[in-house]
């Protein structure tokens, strides 16, 4: 479970009164507990937490205070299971049951949760902003204190990126912060020079920064492309005027005889482009300039290979250009997929390794580790 998303639900059915007539007074700590679980059992948090899902399957929905006290950002608050109750106790929203011996608490059985669906994800979308420009020291208290100048605030995503030196989750000094209509989040999308601190805020809707990450992603892609392209052209630079190409060879005529009948005319080949049954084949030369010279060895532009009499033209400028262009492209594919396939064998083995080390240390059965919060 993640708690990195810490704003009280609205659910639309708060009751300023207790069943006995009579608000209680919230402390400050009561409010701080009733914001949390709040958060828990709430319309964004509960249809997407796997394991509070799991958790309210198990006894009508009733969550024991000991499991919620697993929970890092509650436990920060107190792990006095009883102050908790009285807490929740004084809570006026209408999303949390206590039970009656203050021991366990449940989502208020006559709100259903929420699917978590496309329907959902596009609405949750269109009233949801990107904010930056807070610090990366931030603290996540730091931050929801800020946001509480707003109106409707469900949710703040602090968006982390996994260091990979320290293997520590670092904050990139930017949230996502859910509104709980798309009007409240307009408004502080269309507010002016809004600072946190000294530092001027960017914020945007989330679909529009989605957007302008996937544009600047494809425009880095392209860039990177065009970078190989140049990069393996120089890898693979091939010298001109060295491609003949041949047709009218007999059905079951092979390379090895192509290779076999140019070979006596004095150059060597670097390739030969052509398979058992095509109509057509290359034939590339290893020296530059060698087409016409071995062209003008034969009769008429006629080589005997077996009992056919194969045509050979050499290329054009262009036409010979068009196709080294297309050999260096899929030698660089050959390339990559060799790369691809020793990167790919060098992980198996590693996890065979890894496996391999896990089992031999292994002293008795694993044990059940429970899924809480991070």
């Amino acid at each position: 479970m993640t708690e990195e998303n810490v704003v009280p639900p609205s659910n639309g059915q708060e009751s300023n009164e207790k069943e006995n007539g009579a608000e209680e007074e919230q402390t400050d700590l009561d409010k701080a507990i009733i914001r949390q679980v709040e958060y828990y059992f709430g319309d964004l948090n509960l249809p997407r937490d796997k394991f509070l899902r799991e958790q309210v399957k198990l006894d009508d929905g009733w969550i024991p205070f000991e499991v919620l006290g697993t929970f890092n950002r509650l436990a920060k608050l107190t792990t006095d299971y009883q102050v908790i109750a009285n807490a929740l106790n004084k809570s006026t929203s209408g999303l949390l049951e206590v039970s009656e011996d203050n021991k366990k608490v449940r989502r208020n059985p006559e709100l259903p949760i929420p699917e978590m669906n496309e329907e959902r994800r596009k609405e949750l979308a269109m009233r949801t902003i990107y904010v930056k420009g807070f610090p990366k020291e931030a603290t996540l208290d730091e931050i929801l204190k800020y946001f509480r100048q707003f109106d409707d605030v469900e949710n703040i995503i602090m968006r982390k990126y996994l260091d990979r030196q320290s293997k520590k989750r670092i904050f990139k000094g930017s949230v996502f912060a859910t509104f709980k209509t798309k009007e409240q989040a307009e408004k502080v999308v269309e507010m002016k020079d809004l600072k946190y601190n000294e530092t001027e805020l960017l914020i945007l809707w989330q679909e529009n920064y989605i957007e302008k990450k996937q544009e600047e992603y494809a425009a880095k892609k392209d860039k990177k492309k065009v970078k190989e392209v140049k990069e393996d052209k120089e890898d693979f630079k091939l010298p001109t005027g060295t491609v003949l190409q041949f047709s009218q060879g007999h059905d079951k005529m092979t390379r090895e005889e192509v290779k076999e009948a140019l070979t006596p005319l004095g150059q060597d080949i670097a390739y030969i482009d052509f398979k058992v049954g095509d109509a057509e084949g290359w034939v590339r030369l290893a020296k530059e300039n060698t087409a016409k010279e071995v062209f003008e060895k034969m009769t008429d532009g006629k080589l005997k290979i077996g009992d056919s009499e194969v045509v050979f033209r050499v290329l054009e400028e262009e036409e010979e250009k068009t196709y080294l262009d297309k050999t260096i492209e899929e030698m660089s594919k050959r390339r990559k997929n060799m790369k691809n396939f020793k990167q790919n064998k060098g992980k198996q083995f590693k996890g065979r390794q890894g496996r391999k080390r896990k089992q031999d240390n292994v002293e008795g059965p694993p044990s059940k580790v429970k899924a809480a919060d991070s």
